[in-house]
């Protein structure tokens, strides 16, 4: 669309130009050199005068981009007297770029004052196109403000320019909004699309009715075009194509008339309820519906929303960038509740197609109306692949079954591991990869074996081999290792290809163990030791299994697949959750117990205890016996459901807080009688009795009467030998003088 032509007058006469002729070259350049400055004066006074508001006679009187150009004509004069002369070709060179950069600023000046005349009058399109202008003008004009004219004349016009812009703008969104009027009434939505605007927001009618062509042509000239076209589509897509999809049979009608078209959905319904074509029609069927329902919205788009424009010639930017957006957004609910639906569930039916052609039709009616290309024919492209189809839904369908399991609030365990059925299969392996024999397992014991060598305290849980120690863990747990196992079986009766996807969808349902479990129990694991412990089982539990299942599968995994068939790199990620599992709540306990044990951490309270504060001993023995007997209730919750050896390690650094605290307070004691010694030994018999806790039953010995045996305290109490030590030393000092 091109602007009205401007009229320029010219001032100078035929006999100026003859009189200028008359002159030497010399003078030619002078007078020219003279005028440059007279005509870039004219033009700084005229963009002053007319934008910042300079009270002069010479407001509207002359025009500075007529003085200017009839320079031009004086310079081609000058070029011809001129000849070769090298000094004067330099001289006219300088007075010919100047006079294009006063030109240009006279040109800019003179379009800024045309814009609120050319939106007044309704002629948006070529108010935009002007502004475009203006724009590259001065782009150019910046970079030669140094050089030949003066920087506030530029900045003054280019204050303008961002306010011509901003009222064009705010012109075309008024336009925008009463051209594509979307509208709700409860549950209904109405698309009104104007084909023309006849009087701007104050009701003042423009001289010419502004069209939709005209319309969208001035939103490309400055560049939102894309901006109102994104805000469009997401409209048509929640209100029209969205609930078209989920509910078929819902109403949608249009109407024509001679200035605008409607189009609505929901008139006719009371509540926008899934329909009865979702719940129990065929999928076929339902398909149909919403390809026919689909095309009512595509012909409205073609035809109203671009009335009287063929977008296969005008404006094919901005309809195909409004079909692109259209289509993306669509294509992952079309897959969702069309593409994967329609997926065989039998392997043996998939090379059939024939469920997809309602599908397949649905796109190429996009492909009609000219919205997508080629290229972008996705359904299609998907059934091609229909056995990946098959896969990827098996696959969703597997991950859904696993979050759903994952979610529920079950509290349930099950002890698995030690000799039972759930010990890993490794555990009958050698470091060699043989099966070890009778006496290497006696070698084992001792610890001189070739394999991997067992304690004899450890023996008895298999806690020193590779099978899982005995504990508890979650039902939840339990059934996300089966769903592997079942899972990565289902793979080994597949091809090659449906045996990696297969085997990712058991990495993502291990990826949903931790992003859902931490985060569904967050509370519990900072309060509830048995959550915290059960959790920390889990995530061992899952390390076990993860380090074994690509070893147990690895001779039946196809030769594609073999290579890159390991969980181990998943191990990590589960170390890291399972010790923050037990940290946070030993933490917060460790703070419990210094807290309860309180005058325990002050100097000379036991002194005054065993000197005869009676008051003082019954208040050092009740916080002695409120923290040992934390200790007892969290042993008492690990030994139900630990391995031995965590639940020692647990013990063992609960219970130093309280040995380390009590042997502080002895070391400060300088020095103590019989029967203080006696006095202090009562006191702390709580503390030596919590050796008991750390007492298992044997495997070796009678079935009767199974031996007890005790683990290394040392191993897990760091303090417990120099309260040994100070117990020794108090029983001598009492037996010295027995009462």
């Amino acid at each position: 669309m091109s602007k009205r032509p401007r009229r320029s007058r010219r001032e100078a006469t035929a006999a100026e130009e003859a009189d200028f002729e008359k002159y030497s070259a010399e003078e030619q350049l002078s007078l020219l050199e003279t005028w440059l400055e007279l005509a870039k004066a004219s033009t700084y006074e005229a963009i002053n005068s007319h934008h910042r508001d300079f009270l002069t006679i010479r407001l509207y009187g002359k025009d500075p981009l007529d003085e200017v150009a009839t320079l031009n004509d004086k310079c081609e004069t000058a070029r011809a007297a001129a000849g070769d002369n090298a000094d004067h070709q330099k001289r006219l060179a300088t007075i010919e770029q100047c006079l294009d950069v006063v030109m240009r600023l006279a040109k800019t000046h003179a379009d800024l004052k045309e814009v609120d005349e050319q939106i007044m009058h309704g002629e948006v399109a070529v108010a935009a196109s002007t502004i475009a202008e203006v724009g590259e003008l001065l782009k150019g004009l910046e970079g030669e403000c140094p050089r030949f004219i003066e920087h506030s004349a530029v900045a003054t016009l280019q204050t303008q320019y961002i306010k011509k812009r901003s009222a064009l703008r705010a012109e075309l969104d008024y336009l925008m909004s009463e051209m594509y009027a979307v509208r709700s009434i409860g549950s209904v939505y109405e698309l009104v699309v104007s084909y023309s605007v006849t009087a701007n927001y104050d009701g003042v009618p423009y001289e010419t009715p502004i069209t939709i062509s005209d319309l969208l042509f001035a939103l490309t000239q400055l560049g939102q075009d894309k901006e109102k076209v994104t805000v469009l589509a997401s409209a048509l897509v929640e209100h029209w194509f969205v609930p078209l999809l989920r509910s078929p049979a819902e109403a949608l009608a249009v109407s024509r008339v001679s200035m605008f078209a409607t189009m609505n959905i929901g008139a006719f319904t009371s509540d926008r309820r899934e329909s009865s074509v979702h719940q129990g029609t065929d999928l076929m069927v339902r398909c149909e519906l919403v390809r026919d329902k689909w095309e009512t919205v595509l012909r409205f788009i073609r035809e109203e929303i671009f009335h009287d424009i063929n977008p296969m010639e005008d404006h094919t930017e901005i309809y195909a960038y409004l079909g692109a957006k259209l289509w993306t957004s669509l294509c992952p609910l079309l897959e969702e509740f069309l593409l994967i639906p329609l997926v065989p569930t039998d392997l043996d039916s998939i090379a059939d197609t024939r469920a997809m052609v309602p599908l397949l039709r649905l796109e190429e009616t996009w492909l009609e109306y000219g919205l997508i290309t080629p290229d972008a024919l996705v359904i299609k492209e998907s059934v091609r692949s229909s056995l990946q189809n098959y896969v990827n839904k098996r696959r969703r369908d597997l991950l859904t079954t696993v979050a759903s399991i994952l979610a529920t609030d079950d509290t349930n365990t099950v002890v698995v591991g030690g000799a039972g059925p759930e010990a890993d299969v490794l555990s009958q392996m050698t470091s060699g990869g043989k099966q070890s024999s009778e006496k290497d397992g006696k070698n084992k014991g001792k610890g001189k074996g070739k394999g991997f060598a067992v304690s004899a305290d450890d023996a008895d849980d298999g806690s020193g081999s590779l099978s899982f120690p005995r504990c508890s863990i979650s039902v939840q747990a339990q059934m996300l290792i089966e769903f592997a196992r079942e899972t990565i079986g289902l793979s080994l009766e597949d091809d090659a290809k449906t045996a990696v996807l297969y085997l990712h969808a058991v990495r993502d349902a291990f990826a949903l163990y931790r992003c859902l479990i931490p985060r569904q129990w967050a509370t519990e694991l900072l309060v509830s030791p048995k959550r915290a412990f059960v959790m920390h089982n889990d995530c061992e539990y899952i390390c076990h299994h993860l380090s074994t299942l690509g070893f147990r599968y690895r001779e039946q995994w196809p030769a594609v697949v073999k290579s890159a068939a390991t969980f181990i790199d998943t191990i990590g990620a589960y170390r890291v959750l399972s010790k923050s599992c037990l940290q946070s709540l030993l933490g917060r306990y460790k703070e419990q117990l210094m807290q309860a044990l309180g005058p325990w951490r002050e100097r000379d309270k036991l002194d005054e205890a065993i000197l005869g504060d009676a008051g003082m001993y019954d208040t050092l023995e009740a916080k002695l016996t409120v923290t040992c007997g934390l200790v007892n209730q969290i042993a008492h919750i690990g030994r139900t459901n630990l391995s031995r050896v965590t639940h020692f390690k647990v013990l063992g650094l609960l219970a130093d807080v309280i040995v380390d605290c009590v042997c502080q307070r002895i070391d400060e004691m300088h020095s103590i009688s019989d029967l203080g010694a006696r006095t202090l030994l009562r006191l702390i018999s709580p503390v030596l009795e919590l050796e008991d806790r750390l007492g298992y039953c044997a495997v070796s010995g009678t079935q009767s009467r199974p031996a007890m045996r005790k683990a290394p305290i040392a191993k897990h109490m760091p303090s417990w030998d120099r309260l040994q030590k100070h117990a020794l030393q108090l029983n001598a000092i009492s037996d010295k003088h027995p009462s």
